[in-house]
């Protein structure tokens, strides 16, 4: 009798539990992200598949399910980014985050009419109480990219290729040209703007031009428009006419190289960290908005991969002097062209 009351006290606990367990899986499924990017027509999948890592990530671990919990949605155009964060807002989603640098203006009225609703901006910047910005410090892991590019280069000559002329865009680039000339001054850099993140035929036309004119290193930011850079740095390997090498930018591109293997190192932009962790601190009742967070160097936010040992050991000790002092504080590195123009200046 003692045995039978013992056993339907344990099954009644267990009954509790497992009504417990499946009320709070009941709750925290209905918790609701949403992911609207916005290219103004300059589609950069790249970034915008980095970011669905992140999503992924957090979903998996939350059980949140795709399209009913969370979602993404692509615009191109402010008036349709628009109507679909609002459109998320009227839905009580818990979190919206935009993707793009051409967002501030938007995203603040969008904002400001929905004061209940929390916010995230990847890219650009937003001062609302209810609006958390990330941006990136692409300009220090350039500068580093621009270091190996220097003391790898046998012509002397380098490139670097923009999807547009922007200012994120603009911060890789005068990054990366004063980590050239803290090397070699003398190094001539050649750059140019695709108009395009979409379109690798572009990518190798101007990768094709930059070759014949003996640069040996391109640095191409431009999202699927690098494909072309990869594919013409191909085909000068595989007809044994030079040794040339791409620079991968916002994440790992060694693959893309293969298998003449003419990824030098990857550019790697966390995105995908600062998405998981804006939706892991709005679940945990840590949102606090009204900032800015910045991923850097020190935040491991912009990091470098190497790839199948290209760079040699001197070349990385040097490097890592250069890490080293942006880390600290004692380089600031130029993020605009201004800022390059003084920083020129001063180097011996």
């Amino acid at each position: 009798m003692y045995k039978k009351k013992t056993a339907l006290i344990l099954i009644s606990i267990i009954a509790v539990v497992i009504s417990a367990c499946s009320n709070n899986q009941e709750s925290s499924n209905t918790f609701k992200i949403g992911i609207v990017s916005n290219s103004n027509g300059n589609n950069n999948s790249y970034l915008n598949s980095i970011a669905m890592k992140g999503i992924t990530k957090f979903a998996k671990e939350e059980n949140l399910k795709k399209d009913k919990n969370y979602k993404y949605i692509a615009t191109n155009s402010n008036k349709s980014f628009e109507k679909k964060i609002t459109k998320m807002a009227d839905a009580n989603y818990d979190l919206i985050i935009g993707i793009g640098n051409n967002l501030s203006s938007v995203l603040n009225k969008v904002a400001e009419n929905n004061k209940s609703t929390k916010f995230g901006v990847i890219d650009s910047r937003v001062d609302q109480p209810n609006v958390i910005s990330i941006n990136f410090t692409e300009q220090d892991g350039s500068f580093l990219a621009g270091v190996i590019a220097a003391m790898k280069t046998k012509t002397k000559k380098i490139g670097f290729i923009g999807g547009d002329d922007n200012e994120i865009i603009n911060r890789y680039k005068y990054g990366f040209i004063s980590g050239v000339k803290s090397v070699n001054k003398d190094i001539e850099v050649l750059t140019a703007y695709s108009n395009t993140f979409n379109d690798p035929k572009i990518g190798s036309k101007i990768a094709n031009d930059f070759f014949m004119k003996d640069v040996d290193i391109i640095f191409p930011v431009a999202g699927l428009t690098s494909k072309g850079v990869f594919t013409t740095a191909k085909k000068i390997r595989r007809s044994n006419q030079g040794e040339v090498w791409v620079i991968g930018a916002d994440r790992n591109e060694y693959k893309h190289g293969l298998p003449e293997n003419v990824t030098l190192i990857s550019l790697v932009k966390k995105i995908d960290q600062a998405v998981y962790d804006l939706a892991k601190q709005t679940k945990s009742n840590e949102f606090h908005g009204g900032k800015t967070l910045i991923y850097g160097l020190n935040e491991d936010g912009i990091k470098l991969i190497l790839a199948d040992n290209n760079v040699e050991e001197p070349i990385l000790v040097k490097v890592n002097e250069y890490k080293d002092k942006i880390q600290s504080g004692a380089l600031v590195v130029p993020s605009n062209k201004e800022e390059y123009l003084q920083f020129k200046e001063k180097l011996i």
